[in-house]
């Protein structure tokens, strides 16, 4: 990590460089019964270099910034949206924080407390958060979901979720993805109470030409909080999202909730983490409502540190059907080689019958649903 200073007679500023870059082996199986194996990036959570800055503006204010872009480095590209992993500024002071841009949903904070990882290991190195059954924020992704599915789609499937993504909500933007929101407006309560954090955000939809037309441009708000005594720290989040829809949907007003409560707690040999998860949608031709939960076990034995979780997510249809898209089980260990490199090895497997994958076949614009992945890699902060 670099940090760079600079200093004046009523302001001090820094602008810091860090991050994480991840590379491994893994062999892939899939629901087509077709297996691959290659070199992929982020394996273990995602490679990510970021910038933060921050001006101490004096009377206990600073004005902060960051700037999060994800590389990959199997072939040394870069996502599209260059900083797709987090583009804000804001101010900080005795009034709390509040950061404006592109930046994390209110579930995900929650979700990763659970995994204990930060959400890293399993399919696509996002621990609880996906389930295998395809790309993070596509259709049937998540085992926990990190947006809520607003009620009104254009995905069309005979079962599972329609995605959950910040796009969903904000439909004409391609900068969306299944764990953050484009134009947020977060804020950070002041500690009251020691050990606990409490946050509201909004996030402004895209399509006004929707209201023109006398609907809707597809708003989200949430609220996450925490709270950490001693061993034991408690989770919660709760969001709101508004679909897209035209004045012809406007009577429905098609929208979706998502709740996610839970919590670690540590027993010295072993720290364990508990979640649970409900969401529901209104107007949604695909389902009502869904559910999930998940157990992470982790435990230190030096550097050497095994980990076990396993998670469920199942939906209730529309025609009041049950279907189970995730019975996720990741098993693996993480070894330190010093404070800022560790090599790890990872399992993780989706137990459902075969008919219940969603994507049982190479689509034109799909890969099969993931049954199981064996990853081995090597991991580097900076």
């Amino acid at each position: 990590m670099a940090t760079l200073a600079a200093t004046g007679a009523f302001a001090q500023s820094s602008v810091t460089i860090g991050g994480q870059l991840d590379v491994g082996l893994q062999s892939i199986s899939y629901a087509n019964d077709k297996s691959v194996s290659n070199l992929g990036s982020g394996i273990h959570g995602a490679s990510r270099v970021w910038f933060t800055g921050t001006e101490d503006l004096g009377g206990g204010m600073s004005a902060n910034w960051r700037l999060e872009m994800q590389p990959n480095l199997a072939d040394g590209s870069t996502s599209a949206n260059l900083f797709n992993r987090g583009a804000w500024a804001g101010l900080k002071g005795g009034f709390g924080e509040i950061r404006a841009g592109r930046q994390g949903s209110n579930t995900i904070g929650a979700i990763c407390t659970i995994d204990q990882h930060g959400c890293y290991s399993g399919f696509y190195g996002g621990g609880l958060l996906f389930s295998g059954q395809a790309a993070p924020g596509a259709m049937g992704a998540s085992l926990f979901a990190a947006n809520p599915t607003p009620g009104i789609t254009t995905v069309a499937a005979a079962k599972g979720q329609a995605t959950n993504t910040g796009a969903l909500s904000q439909a004409t933007s391609t900068a969306g993805d299944s764990t953050r929101y484009i134009n947020q407006v977060r804020y950070t309560l002041p500690t009251f109470v020691a050990g606990l954090s409490l946050n509201a955000a909004y996030a402004f939809g895209q399509s006004n030409v929707l209201i023109g037309q006398g609907g809707t441009n597809g708003n989200t708000y949430g609220f996450d909080g925490a709270y950490t005594a001693g061993p034991l720290t408690v989770v919660g989040a709760y969001q709101k999202a508004q679909a897209e829809y035209t004045a012809a949907g406007s009577a429905a007003k098609p929208s979706g909730d998502l709740m996610t409560i839970g919590g670690t707690y540590d027993l010295t040999v072993a720290k364990v983490g508990l979640g649970y998860q409900k969401e529901k949608a209104t107007d949604n031709a695909l389902f009502k409502d869904a559910v999930a939960f998940g157990m992470t076990v982790t435990v230190p034995m030096g550097a050497l540190t095994p980990y076990v979780k396993y998670g469920q997510r199942k939906y209730t249809m529309g025609d009041n059907s049950t279907f189970t898209s995730a019975k996720v089980a990741n098993i693996g260990a993480r070894y330190a080689l010093s404070k800022r490199t560790l090599v790890y090895v990872d399992y993780v497997n989706n137990g459902v019958k075969k008919e219940d994958f969603l994507f049982n076949a190479q689509t034109a614009t799909a890969a099969p649903s993931i049954k199981s992945m064996t990853s081995l890699g090597l991991q580097h902060s900076f």
